[in-house]
């Protein structure tokens, strides 16, 4: 890697940082609105005695099988929020990496 293409790569990382901090907040809102349509279900299912099972275990049961798609929903929004977390500290680390290399040859130069 020459000295051009490290001051490219400084150059375009903030935006690429900013992109993905964008996504970790959507990622995180998605997991946000993910979690209460859960509960919002739960609860529909609940008042509206659907659940009626005769101890814990068969009421959990019964929740499962019935939320079973936004339980899945949830699922996907956590993953999704985790990858981008993930990608913006492989950005943020390259970015840290690049700026040491780049002090290191304003040293050599």
């Amino acid at each position: 890697m020459d000295r051009q293409s490290i001051i490219s790569k400084l150059l375009a990382l903030p935006a690429k940082i900013a992109a993905e901090e964008d996504n970790v907040l959507q990622a995180h809102a998605n997991l946000i609105e993910a979690k209460g349509i859960l509960q919002q279900k739960e609860d529909s299912l609940l008042l509206g005695n659907i659940i009626d099972g005769k101890n814990a275990e068969i009421r959990a049961a019964q929740m499962r099988e019935y939320t079973e798609d936004e339980r899945k929903h949830l699922i996907e929004a956590e993953l999704n929020l985790k990858n981008a977390v993930a990608r913006l500290e492989r950005y943020r680390d390259e970015f840290r990496a690049l700026r040491s290399v780049a002090e290191l040859l304003k040293g050599v130069a």
